[in-house]
C-alpha cells in the first residue's frame, strides 16, 4: 500500500493577488524580524508556515518573509473575522427577536 498522508491541512482560499513588480521593491524579513512584527513565538510562526498559512520563501535553509505579503495576509483574514462576527450578531439579534415575539 501507498503512505498516504493523513493530517494534512486543507487550504482555504490559496489564491491571493499581488503585484508583480512590488516583489522587486518588497521587503524581506527573517523568522526574527517577522516574529517581532507579528509579536508571535518562533513556535507559532513554524506552526503557521507548516500549514501554509503565511507566505515564506526558503534562501537555501533559511525562511524568508515578505512583509507586504504578510500584512496583506492577515488584514484578509481579520477582515473575514469581522464579518463573520457580524453575521453571528445578526443570528443572535434574530433568534433574540423571536423569542420576546412569542
Amino acid at each position: 500500500m501507498k503512505n498516504e498522508k493523513k493530517n494534512q491541512p486543507a487550504l482555504q482560499n490559496t489564491h491571493l493577488d499581488f503585484d508583480t513588480q512590488l516583489l522587486k521593491k518588497e521587503e524581506w524579513l527573517t523568522t526574527e524580524e517577522v516574529m517581532k512584527h507579528l509579536n508571535v513565538s518562533r513556535s507559532t510562526l513554524y506552526r503557521l508556515r507548516k500549514k501554509h498559512n503565511i507566505p515564506n520563501f526558503k534562501l537555501g535553509r533559511i525562511p524568508i518573509y515578505p512583509r507586504h505579503l504578510l500584512n496583506k495576509v492577515f488584514m484578509h483574514k481579520a477582515l473575514s473575522n469581522i464579518s463573520k462576527s457580524e453575521v453571528n450578531g445578526l443570528l443572535l439579534t434574530a433568534l433574540f427577536k423571536k423569542r420576546l415575539d412569542k
